[in-house]
């Protein structure tokens, strides 16, 4: 009777480890996660600054292929991933706000997505924008020889605030003797009044970056004349000037702009 009692006793015992699970329902072990597989990622993930790994490698590696990007690839989400981001966005006809989420995603990896051509050529005798410890300054570019080929007409330029280090996007839309320029969404435009205070004549120091490289300009807040971009918040362009750059009505330099591009050069 006893051998019986305890061999019933084991089999309990027995079925008792049988039916525990050695972990927390439902939790992989450590080797059971599916190769590559990130916690919380999703069909749906959207990288955006501050994120890191190998989906940013591929996207750094995607954006330079197609000419978006010029920089060492790192891994890292940083606003020069971001720039590049618009960039592409802009040149693209998708929403423009730096992240990548899955509608971005889809153009950026399908065959149709749009290259951008960069201009090397005449960018390389410059000083190009680093990744770290660059100079809050811009170059000066003569604007006839070498600065309207640099922003060329439907070029998009990231521009810097020399006094409060905001920046928004701009388009070359035309202009011969300057930039005439628009901003790209509606939070440029929004950018660009909290800025200046307002729509405003006043000439500031501005840093132009396109192609890697930063130049010193003068730009004014005040949007006038014709209009190319609908629904970003402005009617009308304004007047980005550079180094010997004039005015279209008169044809001769503007010396309250000339001051402000030497400003942004640091003279």
């Amino acid at each position: 009777m006893k051998k019986a009692v305890s061999i019933l006793v084991l089999m309990l015992f027995v079925c008792f480890l049988l039916g525990v699970p050695a972990r927390g329902e439902g939790t992989p072990a450590d080797g059971d996660m599916d190769e590559g597989a990130t916690s919380g990622a999703t069909g749906d993930e959207v990288l955006k600054v501050k994120c890191t790994g190998q989906k940013v490698v591929d996207l750094q590696m995607r954006l330079r292929d197609l000419g978006y990007f010029n920089y060492k690839i790192t891994g890292y989400y940083g606003t020069a991933t971001a720039d590049a981001v618009r960039l592409f966005q802009e040149q693209n006809g998708l929403a423009v706000d730096g992240t990548v989420g899955p509608e971005t995603r889809r153009v950026l990896y399908s065959p149709g997505a749009k290259r951008y051509t960069a201009y090397p050529s005449q960018a390389a005798s410059y000083l190009p924008a680093s990744r770290g410890g660059r100079n809050s300054l811009g170059v000066l570019v003569e604007w006839f020889s070498k600065g309207q080929y640099l922003f060329p007409r439907g070029a998009v330029a990231k521009v810097i605030d020399l006094y409060t280090g905001r920046s928004f996007y701009m388009k070359r839309t035309g202009g011969t003797n300057h930039a005439d320029s628009e901003p790209v969404t509606a939070k440029d435009a929004q950018t660009i009044r909290e800025i200046w205070g307002g729509w405003s004549w006043d000439r500031r120091p501005v840093i132009v970056e396109i192609g890697g490289v930063r130049v010193a300009a003068s730009m004014h807040g005040m949007p006038h004349a014709y209009d190319t971009i609908p629904n970003n918040g402005m009617q009308g362009h304004v007047c980005i000037h550079f180094y010997k750059s004039k005015t279209h009505i008169h044809n001769r330099q503007d010396p309250d702009h000339q001051a402000a591009v030497m400003r942004a050069a640091g003279r």
